[in-house]
């Protein structure tokens, strides 16, 4: 057997093999086999460095054993586990720290879910976490929960539930509007309904738009009518 050290000149990615340049010789290669680790695809890119495999009878045919640092192509990690998939997307792993990073990542399955530990983020430009039933990876959630740097938007195909068993579940707009849009009618059950503001409270409906200040003063004209005392 013979081993020999070249530059890929061309990849087949399709087939699994890459064409291999030896600048010992200025020969190159027929199109070699890229030796898989454990049905693994992960082809070498152009211009990367290679060791390959040879039978005696002869160089051009054989296989690629993988590439390796040096001549140029140095590591992008000194501890851990690093994976580097193509441009700009890898996967990290160092200790118990796992990390994935892509300009799109998806997960896709029929029952696909992701369990986490007592502390959880998830930080980018924009992240996204949905459900759909169509399986095409194009189409846009049909229920998802999007947050950028400055939004937050929560849609639900059918309902959106929001619950806190024993505990308080708060809606804050600092500096802003929290609105709530519904398109049908819509029901508010409590034993107790709360409704405080700094502000003034508006109300809108068909019949038009009304604030809370000018409904209390009409309740103290209707008070001041029949001769009752104020009692707000």
């Amino acid at each position: 057997m013979v081993t020999r050290i070249g530059k890929v000149t061309k990849v087949y990615p399709g087939e699994g093999r890459v064409k291999v340049t030896f600048e010992d010789s200025g020969s190159s290669s027929l199109p070699l086999a890229v030796l898989t680790m454990n049905k693994e695809y992960s082809m070498p890119s152009v211009g990367d460095r290679v060791i390959t495999l040879h039978m005696e009878n002869g160089t051009s045919k054989g296989f690629v054993l993988g590439t390796y640092y040096g001549g140029g192509m140095q590591p992008k990690a000194n501890s851990g586990y690093r994976k580097d998939f193509t441009s700009g997307c890898y996967a990290i792993c160092i200790g118990g720290s796992y990390t994935l990073k892509g300009s799109k990542i998806l997960l896709s399955g029929s029952s696909a879910s992701v369990s986490l530990g007592t502390k959880a983020s998830m930080v980018g430009s924009e992240a996204i976490m949905g459900s759909t039933a169509s399986d095409n990876e194009g189409d846009e959630p049909d229920s998802y929960f999007k947050a950028t740097s400055d939004n937050v938007e929560i849609k639900g195909a059918t309902e959106v539930k929001v619950e806190a068993e024993g505990g308080v579940a708060t809606i804050t707009a600092g500096g802003g509007t929290a609105e709530v849009v519904v398109d049908t009618d819509t029901t508010v059950k409590a034993s107790t309904v709360t409704i405080e503001t700094d502000g003034n409270l508006i109300f809108k409906c068909a019949y038009g738009t009304i604030t809370s200040e000018e409904i209390m003063k009409r309740l103290e004209r209707i008070e001041d009518q029949l001769g009752i005392p104020h009692t707000i």
